[in-house]
């Protein structure tokens, strides 16, 4: 038994002298794995060299031809319709004339004289008109001559605005009576006729101013 007792120590002892032995050699550690070497740098691509381009002639642009449809002639009803405004809007020079007529003026005489002036400034007209106001005038002469007494007539002078004759009473009661009987006188269709204040010269005499507008409608 004892003998049992001694080698189960002996056994014990050299299993704890080889695990001590075991314990006091060294530890070695792992080998650290090699660091990769440096990356070789991608080669890099080469810059494209710009290559010269050689621009093409441009090919020159026509002008834009004009749309045929804007300068065909005016239809009839554009004509017309330009005629019924032009009907509705009377002539410049005559409008001026009319508003001088209508204007406020010190005497008779003075407005007898800015509307000379205004008529005058207007213009000499020989326009297709102007036939028609010469002929009211004629018409006007002969009236007074029939009906009154024979008159001096200049003869008509015509400007833009309207035409004009002056005629020449030998008294006061000669023009009165004519301007009595002519006071309904139709010279014509759209014509305006009126006489102006008269001239009364030392003499006896009456000089007047027998006027006919432009049309209102050309």
């Amino acid at each position: 038994m004892s003998r049992l007792i001694w080698s189960m120590g002996f056994t014990g002892l050299a299993l704890a002298c080889a695990v001590a032995a075991w314990l006091h050699r060294p530890v070695e550690l792992p080998s650290q794995a090699a660091e990769p070497e440096a990356s070789t740098p991608f080669a890099q691509a080469p810059t494209p060299r710009p290559r010269s381009v050689v621009p093409r002639p441009s090919t020159p642009v026509a002008p834009a031809q004009p749309d045929s449809r804007l300068i065909t002639r005016p239809t009839s009803a554009s004509d017309a319709e330009r005629s019924a405004r032009s009907r509705r809007t009377p002539p410049a020079q005559r409008l001026r004339l009319v508003t001088t007529l209508r204007g406020t003026y010190p005497s008779p005489e003075a407005r007898r004289d800015a509307v000379l002036a205004e008529l005058t400034a207007s213009g000499e007209s020989h326009e297709p008109w102007t036939a028609q106001a010469r002929a009211a005038l004629a018409k006007w002469h002969a009236q007074v001559e029939a009906d009154v007494l024979p008159v001096q007539a200049e003869p008509p002078r015509c400007f833009a605005a309207g035409c004009v004759a002056r005629v020449t009473f030998p008294d006061s009661d000669s023009f009165q009576e004519s301007f009595r009987r002519t006071a309904d006188l139709r010279l014509g269709e759209d014509t305006t006729h009126m006489q102006l204040p008269p001239e009364r010269r030392a003499s006896g005499e009456v000089v007047a101013a027998w006027l006919v507008l432009r049309p209102a409608m050309p």
